[in-house]
């Protein structure tokens, strides 16, 4: 025994480092654990994402002390689970134990395909369109079946990754009951950002059965046991859209709040584009108009799923203002429509908005003060002179504390409020014009 013992432990210090697998043949769908395995006080193991290209869903560690021959030994283990959907080659890999680089054996895992026929779960992806172009709002359907004989707990759907595609999800639809199964459907659609050939993954449903066992006390318990259906998986060509990032069929619109103003005093405007296509491509719009003053907002984009497509909304606001006429020019969107098969240029009408002049002539208080002083005729040249002389002194006294004299400023809700009404007050006061020019500073972004 001692002699077997020893054998033991010189097999453990020559071969420290070791891998096998839950299952060497499963059927697809079915989990499988790699196990890397070694023998020391310190074990670096490797970081692995995935095996064969199939993510790896978690992973854990074990540690396990064995006493041979009086001699501790120390076994350290770490589990990767896997999901593989075909047959998967697992190269040898690199351990540090205790200082020293060890290295696992090859290992293989054999699988087969599901026979779907005779299934009680069954997973379908159908993609109506193989030939797509760039942009395109492509719909993906899936459908879940599952006997209605078992007693399913939970289902997990999880769609395919789709790389370099946009995802919306579609309308939601309810379970019903087709012949002796429970249907459930799921539609999406995905944009393709692009071209080139892919290949659609596919999805997989994790269903949560309840199944019956005894204890060791021969006691019947439900038990929740976990399998995975995977649908097919589906080839997608997306042909090269030029000249745009938008397809669809789309219309545009822009319209202001008034067509006059007076001078400095600002317009709202707001652009518009609705239709169906791929809204979340659409690029925010800059408008620039020579000598005036144009603040542009965030655009708000919204889209919801109807049977056609995608049906959304693109809401842009602009605020303008200028001391003379000007032209807000046309705004344009193209995009590729899908009926006529070809691009397609919509432009807004061009608006003329005219500024009236604030600035007023006051020639009648002048004259009435000129003729006061005509009037009152008197003898006594003295007088006339020093009323004079004091009148001068007067104003111009009356001119300097008014410059001098801070303008109260109203209160208001917020900021937007509070400018439209200084906008109106500009040119009257220095401190006015001040501060409307720290509002427009913190409130905007100036494009001109």
């Amino acid at each position: 025994m001692k002699f077997i013992g020893s054998f033991l432990l010189l097999i453990s210090f020559l071969f420290s480092a070791d891998a096998y697998v839950s299952k060497k043949n499963i059927t697809m769908g079915e989990r499988v654990i790699l196990v890397l395995s070694a023998d020391g006080s310190s074990v670096k193991f490797p970081k692995i994402n995935s095996i064969g290209g199939f993510e790896i869903s978690s992973t854990i560690m074990e540690q396990n002390i064995e006493y041979v021959n009086g001699k501790k030994i120390i076994k350290l283990e770490k589990h990767y689970a896997f999901t593989p959907l075909k047959t998967v080659d697992i190269s040898s890999f690199e351990l540090e134990v205790d200082g020293k680089k060890e290295f696992t054996k090859a290992l293989h895992v054999e699988v087969k395909k599901v026979d779907y026929s005779h299934s009680p779960f069954k997973l379908e992806m159908k993609i109506k369109k193989q030939n797509v172009m760039q942009f395109e709002a492509v719909p993906v359907e899936f459908i879940f079946k599952r006997d209605k004989d078992y007693e399913v707990r939970d289902l997990r759907f999880s769609p395919p990754k789709f790389s370099n595609f946009w995802v919306k999800e579609g309308k939601k639809s309810k379970p019903y009951l087709e012949n002796k199964f429970i249907v459930h459907k799921m539609d999406f659609f995905i944009f393709p950002q692009r071209s080139g050939d892919f290949e659609i993954t596919p999805a997989k449903v994790d269903v949560g059965v309840i199944s019956k066992s005894k204890d060791v006390f021969n006691v019947l318990r439900n038990q929740l046991d976990w399998k995975t259906v995977f649908s097919n998986s589906a080839p997608l060509h997306v042909n090269k859209l030029e000249g745009t990032n938008l397809y669809g069929d789309f219309n545009i619109s822009f319209e202001v709040d008034k067509r006059t103003i007076e001078q400095n005093k600002g317009i709202n405007a707001t652009l518009k584009i609705v239709g169906n296509g791929n809204f979340d491509d659409i690029e925010p719009y800059k408008l620039s108009i020579d000598g005036v003053n144009v603040y542009i907002d965030k655009p708000v984009t919204k889209s919801q799923p109807t049977t056609k497509g995608m049906r959304g909304e693109f809401i842009q606001k602009f605020s303008i203002s200028s001391a003379k006429d000007f032209v807000i020019p046309p705004i344009s969107i193209t995009y590729y429509d899908a009926k006529e098969e070809r691009l397609v240029t919509k432009k807004t009408a061009l608006i003329n908005i005219s500024v009236k002049s604030s600035i007023q002539e006051m020639p009648l208080q002048i004259n009435s003060v000129k003729r006061e002083i005509i009037v009152k005729k008197t003898d006594n040249y003295l007088y006339i002179f020093i009323a004079f002389i004091l009148g001068i002194v007067i104003t111009l006294l009356i001119i300097f504390l008014r410059s001098k004299q801070n303008y109260k400023f109203p209160k208001f809700k917020n900021d937007r409020d509070y400018l439209k009404a200084l906008l109106k007050r500009r040119g009257e006061n220095e401190e006015v014009d001040k501060q409307i020019e720290k509002l427009e500073s913190k409130l905007y972004k100036k494009s001109l």
